[in-house]
């Protein structure tokens, strides 16, 4: 088993501290643009987008997530303050950082008249590698408590060994960005990796989810699982449309032998 730790914030000068996990999210947001840039530009998108595009993509996810939060984890919990809404320190879901930063992006995107599923793909990656990041600042923190194990990768918590559902994110997370990193070898149709990642995420996620502790349930499952359903649905739905697009294209370009014969 895992020994149990904990990552004391680094006092800087009176009240001003660093915490670990605020540093890992905002160093994954920095490599997360870098990423998606790099990935952008070597297929021929605009590089000059991406400082915007990040923007777009970033502020409505941070304020989703943390309204996603309030909504459905905490619905019993009073408003004290719109203030509160703002507040995303106090509480933030993954998946209501997926949804607001998808509908950002695509808004950015398509006010813009860009390549969506293009500048989609490069912005997934870069997703990816500050999930990277940011899951690994969960399992420092332990803000994800799983239930009581002797599975061999739980961590002795003072209470006794657990899961903790932040470290095994953050090991799936390089098992995922290794994946990705080997398809985009391959140059793969416009979409694929954001399928992809849906389709490998989404039952992880709705897996692990059962060994949480504290969770809101709705009808016997967490607002988690839901999520995870949906976006299974979506990720097989982008693949088969992609699938459907590049083999309509495929068909319409005439064959070298039938160019040979005119």
């Amino acid at each position: 088993m895992i020994p149990y730790s904990e990552v004391s914030a680094l006092t800087l000068w009176g009240p001003i501290a660093v915490h670990p996990f605020g540093l890992l999210v905002v160093t994954g947001c920095l490599m997360g643009f870098f990423i998606a840039r790099w990935h952008g530009g070597s297929r021929g998108l605009e590089r000059g987008r991406y400082i915007e595009l990040t923007a777009w993509t970033l502020v409505p996810a941070f304020l989703l997530s943390h309204w996603v939060t309030l909504a459905l984890y905490f619905p019993e919990k009073e408003l004290g303050s719109p203030l509160q809404l703002l507040d995303v320190g106090s509480g933030m879901s993954s998946f209501g950082g997926f949804l607001g930063g998808t509908i950002g992006a695509a808004t950015y995107l398509r006010r813009n008249r860009l390549r969506v599923l293009e500048y989609g793909d490069s912005l997934l990656l870069g997703l990816v590698v500050g999930w990277l990041f940011g899951r690994l600042g969960c399992s420092l923190v332990h803000d994800h408590l799983g239930s009581h194990t002797d599975f061999f990768l739980a961590v002795q918590f003072p209470d006794g060994p657990r899961h903790d559902l932040g470290l095994y994110e953050w090991l799936f997370t390089i098992v995922l960005l290794a994946s990705l990193l080997a398809v985009r070898r391959i140059r793969p149709p416009a979409g694929v990796m954001i399928g992809l990642t849906c389709v490998l995420y989404a039952p992880v996620r709705f897996l692990l989810d059962f060994l949480r502790v504290g969770d809101k349930l709705y009808f016997g499952f967490t607002p988690g699982q839901y999520f995870s359903m949906a976006l299974l649905a979506v990720g097989i739905s982008l693949l088969v449309q992609v699938y459907r697009s590049s083999a309509a294209l495929y068909a319409s370009k005439p064959s070298t032998q039938a160019g040979h014969r005119r």
